[in-house]
């Protein structure tokens, strides 16, 4: 029988520190590698991507451009994973090599989504 840890207490560390440090290094390697001459767009979504984003960009040897969403979720009343979108794009992501990267993923559902708008907009 297990006791859950009082509120505020890390009762089982997954990941250490260092081991996600090595991790997005091993990213930023692996997008440097596959995009290379490409000049990729990473976009992430406001907030909670910011310092992952931040990581990850450091990790990333070659030319690249970053943008923002930021978003609203429009409630249970209407479509479920529809989202309103606070905060578009300013840079064009038509023909261009869009990495979107993401901090945490629930159902999946505004995911898909932002990615179909991004599809739409080639």
């Amino acid at each position: 029988m297990s006791i859950a840890a009082p509120p505020g207490v890390v009762s089982e560390v997954l990941l250490t520190e260092q081991q996600i440090q090595e991790r997005v290094r091993a990213l930023g390697a692996a997008i440097s590698s596959d995009y290379a001459g490409l000049n990729p767009i990473l976009v992430g979504v406001l907030r909670g991507v910011a310092l992952f984003l931040a990581d990850l960009m450091r990790a990333i040897t070659i030319p690249m451009a970053v943008d923002f969403l930021a978003i609203n979720n429009y409630g249970a009343q209407q479509q479920p994973g529809a989202v309103r979108i606070l905060k578009d794009l300013e840079e064009s992501v038509a023909g261009r090599h869009v990495l979107f990267v993401e901090d945490m993923i629930d159902t999946g559902l505004t995911l898909n989504y932002l990615l179909r708008v991004l599809r739409e907009r080639q």
